[in-house]
């Protein structure tokens, strides 16, 4: 039985293991090239676009869903795209939501995209300001890994921040 175990044992976030796996400055593993923090309230979420081991833009402000319409943990791959997509779910205005440089995730209909703000929450989507979502959507290819992981918004203990390192916009 510890055999069958043994190759399913995850290493404790903590560890030199699960940090040695993660991309450095992020809670994703190296591999993925979206990675999502879910914040605690719903709207501050946190994306980065990664290539190999490296973050070429990030970390992004960004929201998701909110109670009973939650944005799922997990790992994915990119299955489509859409530049001018509209939203079945929601509102806005009376007609339906714009949802500009849709990058769809999964068959539920979860994307990263732009339009409206990032601090209000989303249907289950990742919502981008829209600079990053156009950034983001001519970046990003069908099969591209993403990750998303429920987070705490410290994610660079890899390499200690100074008093002025605010952050920011890398890879611009």
């Amino acid at each position: 039985m510890a055999v069958v175990l043994a190759g399913l044992a995850m290493a404790n976030p903590g560890t030199a293991q699960a940090q040695s796996s993660r991309v450095p400055g992020t809670p994703c593993n190296k591999g993925t090239v979206a990675c999502v923090a879910l914040g605690k309230d719903g709207f501050n979420a946190t994306t980065w676009f990664i290539k190999g081991d490296k973050v070429l833009r990030g970390p992004m402000a960004s929201s998701s869903g909110g109670p009973g319409k939650d944005t799922p943990t997990g790992t994915w791959k990119v299955i489509s795209k859409d530049i001018d997509h509209v939203s079945s779910e929601t509102v806005t205005n009376g007609r339906p939501s714009a949802m500009p440089y849709s990058v769809f995730f999964s068959s539920s209909g979860y994307a990263f995209h732009g339009g409206g703000t990032v601090d209000k929450r989303t249907a289950g989507c990742i919502r981008l300001g829209n600079g990053d979502a156009s950034w983001f959507y001519e970046h990003i290819n069908i099969g591209d890994s993403v990750q998303v992981v429920q987070g705490d918004g410290n994610y660079n203990d890899d390499k200690p921040k100074s008093k002025k390192d605010k952050g920011g916009l890398l890879g611009l």
